[in-house]
């Protein structure tokens, strides 16, 4: 079994050699079991972090570094690594050092001995400070509320999975934080399992208290859009198609009124809800045709290719 190994950077210029230096050495003890592909994305980062891997020695593993042109969001960061993946198996960890790459060898042997469709990190024992862990424990009581997903810690950055189960799913903004709950609504088969987390000493996080929001507005879409049987045109459709029936009935109950009544349409409020109706139709049905045209252009944005790479 092979295996592709994402790590995104983004302002990481004095984690980049360590880190390098950690997953090559937890490699070798397990290179003569699997093949490695290892490949580091830096997102348009500010300070020396492309310097620092463009410096970074050629190691005996298949190795790619691709660049940003300019800061998109660590999902894309990842999408990019995925889309210059050779395995079919992915192991996606955080460029700040606060994942262990010795932990790989055992979520590897979890992943392969349990046959799972993919393995998630648990942070049991985070080492971050109260701003960090209160914002990401409610999200994952929020996440675990509105989804079928009972994982500890959906947004753990260290993960195991099948490649193939990602090639209908898009990466943006903070979605690769919810790639687990996404697959668990697939149905997919997902194992959790404890791993060593580390203190950042270098570098700022990236992520506060708006991540609640995130999570929220993600998770909304998740279950509007990515439904397979619910597309958005279909979704806002059906609200349109209400609007129009609520519009016709009014119009059919005032032209009643009018003629067997003998009721000026002026008398009564079913001129104005028979237009509001309408026009609130034409409003869901804009909706549902401008998003389904946003997915699919989503969908092509995908495959270019809007970064340059350096073979190692």
């Amino acid at each position: 079994m092979n295996f592709s190994i994402i790590v995104p950077f983004y302002n990481e210029e004095k984690n980049v050699v360590k880190l390098h230096k950690e997953i090559i050495r937890a490699l070798k003890r397990i290179k003569n079991k699997h093949k490695f592909q290892l490949i580091y994305v830096d997102d348009g980062s500010t300070d020396k972090t492309k310097k620092e891997l463009i410096k970074l020695k050629k190691s005996s593993f298949s190795h790619k570094i691709v660049f940003h042109k300019k800061n998109q969001s660590q999902s894309k960061a990842i999408q990019s690594g995925i889309n210059e993946s050779i395995y079919e198996n992915l192991i996606f960890l955080d460029g700040d050092l606060q994942n262990d790459p010795s932990d790989i060898n055992k979520l590897i042997s979890f992943y392969i001995k349990k046959k799972l469709d993919m393995v998630i990190g648990w942070r049991k024992k985070r080492q971050d400070n109260i701003f960090r862990i209160i914002p990401s424990v409610i999200a994952n009581k929020i996440v675990n509320l509105l989804t079928k997903s009972k994982i500890h810690d959906n947004g753990c950055a260290l993960k195991i999975l099948k490649k193939k189960l990602l090639t209908n799913i898009n990466l943006w903004g903070d979605f690769h934080r919810l790639i687990a709950v996404r697959l668990i609504e697939l149905g997919a088969n997902i194992g959790e399992l404890e791993i060593n987390h580390r203190k950042r000493y270098h570098g700022k996080s990236k992520y506060g208290f708006s991540r609640i929001f995130n999570v929220v507005i993600d998770i909304l879409f998740i279950k509007i859009f990515y439904n397979q049987k619910r597309k958005p045109l279909y979704v806002f459709g059906n609200f349109g198609l209400i609007s129009f029936l609520i519009s016709f009935l009014s119009m059919t109950y005032m032209v009643y009124l009018k003629i067997f009544e003998s009721q000026s349409f002026i008398m009564t409020p079913l001129p104005l809800l028979t237009s509001i109706s309408f026009l609130i139709g034409l409003v869901f049905l804009s909706i549902g045709t401008i998003t389904n045209l946003l997915e699919n252009i989503s969908n092509k944005s995908n495959l270019v290719k809007d970064y340059s790479i350096l073979k190692k």
